[in-house]
């Protein structure tokens, strides 16, 4: 895949937002803000404050909505979005690895069972004895 302007959360194009990007610019699929440290290209976890751009005075919260004159939309590839829902993809994927199948299948069986209990017709069912 191509680099392109991708959220920051949830790796979605942003390419349909008019540029440039305002300070008020949510992510049209997860609604995160989008001019954000988190989503700006000077944007270092390893540098201090997080901010690799020597005269910026980043905030303390990378995502939240910023004034810094100095925001670049970063070009993200796939591999690089560093959201919530990307976190949550790696840390089950790691559980995955560690218990191989047995964390399928009773994830899995989870599932169903919620599923079943969200049912419409077996919530009818239930309440009137059918």
């Amino acid at each position: 895949m191509s680099a392109g302007p991708l959220c920051w959360n949830c790796g979605q194009s942003v390419a349909d937002i008019p540029m440039p990007l305002s300070r008020h610019a949510n992510c049209g699929h997860c609604f995160e803000v989008l001019h954000c440290c988190r989503a700006c290209e000077h944007f270092n976890e390893r540098a201090p404050a997080g901010c690799e751009y020597e005269l910026a005075d980043p905030p303390v919260i990378k995502e939240s909505a910023n004034f810094c004159e100095f925001f670049r939309l970063r070009y993200l590839e796939e591999a690089q979005v560093q959201g919530k829902g990307h976190s949550n993809l790696q840390a089950k994927s790691a559980l995955d690895n560690l218990f191989g199948d047995a964390a399928e299948s009773s994830a899995d069986s989870a599932q169903d069972d919620q599923r079943s209990a969200d049912d419409p017709a077996r919530r009818l069912d239930d309440l009137f004895g059918d």
